[in-house]
């Protein structure tokens, strides 16, 4: 094994920990092993990078988060001016439940 390929490997190495993945793809150009990170598909072998076209499902649910983190903050500043328990109760149960539909979505975008 050459300095450039325990390099590359080390390169690799570094993208993984950072929360990267292994892609079951070969790359295209060589056949060697690639990353994704980022966005981003790099080859360990010969460097070739590719930024991934987000589908319009991912771009959809993408926008749904969004707007329910809008609502998330929204709610919120709500509960903090609000004075009546039982409202604030509500509030809470309302803000709980979109807490819970966001990870939820989260977790199904991350498969």
């Amino acid at each position: 094994m050459s300095a450039e390929d325990g390099s590359k490997i080390k390169s690799a190495a570094s993208i993984l920990l950072k929360g990267g993945t292994l892609v079951s793809e070969q790359c295209p150009k060589c056949g060697g092993v690639q990353v994704r990170f980022g966005g981003k598909t790099t080859c360990i072998n010969c460097g070739q990078e590719s930024k991934e076209e987000k589908p319009a499902q991912a771009v959809a649910a993408t926008d749904s988060a969004a707007a329910i983190e809008r609502r998330i903050s929204a709610l919120a500043a709500e509960l903090a001016d609000e004075k009546d328990l039982a409202i604030q109760k509500q509030k809470a149960d309302l803000l709980e439940t979109y807490l819970r539909i966001l990870e939820k979505m989260r977790s199904l975008s991350v498969r």
